[in-house]
């Protein structure tokens, strides 16, 4: 493998996401490959500080606006992204353009639109999507229907865009076993494709 791999993690809060992003890393690494986390929005300039902010404030921010400031915060880091690449670094990132698509149908927002937005992002070579019941107790009903969306709207672009789907509500072990098998298919595709 040359180039390095572009991995999406994707998956509703309290899931796991982390967990394994953060194996599958420590898995490239000990079998003698580049391999880094990354976590979006990334903490870079202006829209990486603003993101944050919006973030911790839990204020009622115009999601159109945070639509663009996350496509404009891929954007920004692109470029970098794409260096590592190359460098033969596997990236293994936890949300993307997946997640913003989530967060903005979640409000309402026109999937025409979002994606217009995040037009020219690279692509991931893998994304995956972790599917399950959170491992933290909702507090209440609310929170838990939106929960429930949340998942709707991630297995409906799982479908749309051939995502891999695990079942993360397995033991630790086997769900980054089954990451594992999901790389594996992608290097063999690509070594077979070019």
């Amino acid at each position: 493998m040359k180039e390095g791999l572009f991995i999406v993690i994707y998956g509703i809060k309290n899931l796991g996401k982390t967990t394994q992003a953060r194996k599958l890393v420590d898995s490239f690494n000990i079998a003698g490959l580049d391999a880094e986390y990354l976590e979006y929005p990334i903490e870079l300039g202006k829209t990486g500080e603003r993101l944050k902010e919006i973030m911790a404030s839990g204020l009622d921010i115009d999601q159109l606006e945070v639509q663009r400031l996350s496509s404009t915060n891929r954007l920004d880091f692109q470029a970098q992204l794409c260096k590592k690449l190359i460098e033969g670094i596997s990236i293994v990132a936890e949300g993307y353009i997946g997640q913003s698509l989530v967060e903005g149908l979640s409000k309402g927002l026109d999937f025409d639109e979002m994606m217009e937005m995040n037009k020219g992002l690279l692509r991931p070579d893998v994304s995956i999507l972790l599917d399950g019941e959170s491992f933290s107790a909702d507090a209440d009903r609310e929170t838990a229907n939106a929960r429930e969306a949340e998942s709707l709207s991630y297995l409906n672009l799982a479908e749309k865009f051939s995502w891999s789907i695990i079942d993360a509500n397995q033991g630790i072990e086997e769900v980054a076993d089954d990451i594992l098998k999901v790389i594996e298919v992608t290097i063999k595709e690509i070594a077979i494709n070019g």
